[in-house]
């Protein structure tokens, strides 16, 4: 019986691999820069599709599971920014029958779609202009993002762009971010507890740093 990943590893692999993603099987990373990037096929539980997953995790921030990330290991549904590769707006499946012709045709369709969409959304969301890396918290409390079709909730986003704020020394923004993530927070005491600690951290930091000799830690 003809296995997806033989589809994979002849189809989509080397496009990924073309694109500095290492991995085998189902799936595929790559460091750019200080973040994470995944890509995963997905199979259905009932058999005859897939889907392709991707995922981009902050190097300097943990990841879903509270861990440290690691690039070799890590996979999309544990990465704080999320989405699925499709052509359109909705969830995009690949169908097959079973047999290796129809598993090579649809990885084929899964590779073009990633060469011509995935990679152009990677591109988007890396390097200095990443809006990951720029958005100010009054345009995130106001909407005004799209991160390219990845992201989670509202509250995770914001609590993921504190972290990475206070890891590059940008307090006010940390602490920005923190307090929109705690004003949209309904339960979760232990989350709640880490955003009002992370903001207490940030305004002492603050306050000590305007200290006379007190040295600046913003971006």
């Amino acid at each position: 019986m003809h296995r997806l990943e033989s589809s994979i590893k002849e189809h989509l692999a080397p496009v990924l691999k073309d694109d500095g993603f290492v991995g085998s099987g189902r799936t595929f990373r790559r460091i750019s820069g200080d973040l994470i990037h995944v890509v995963q096929v997905q199979g259905s539980r009932y058999g005859g599709q897939f889907a392709v997953n991707l995922g981009i995790q902050p190097a300097s921030i943990p990841d879903l599971a509270g861990n440290s990330p690691d690039a070799t290991k890590i996979r999309p549904e544990l990465c704080e920014f999320r989405r699925r590769l499709s052509e359109a707006e909705s969830d995009q499946w690949w169908n097959h029958a079973g047999s290796k012709e129809s598993m090579d045709a649809a990885v084929r369709a899964a590779a073009s779609v990633y060469a011509t969409i995935g990679r152009k959304l990677f591109a988007e969301m890396s390097g200095p202009e990443s809006p990951l890396h720029n958005i100010t918290p009054a345009q995130f409390e106001a909407g005004l993002y799209g991160f390219s079709g990845f992201g989670s909730t509202k509250v995770r986003m914001a609590r993921s762009l504190a972290l990475m704020r206070q890891s590059l020394g940008n307090l006010i923004d940390a602490g920005a971010f923190a307090r929109i993530a705690l004003v949209n927070l309904g339960g979760a005491p232990a989350l709640r507890a880490e955003l009002e600690q992370l903001c207490m951290t940030t305004e002492v930091a603050l306050r000590t740093d305007g200290e006379p000799g007190g040295r600046s830690r913003q971006a």
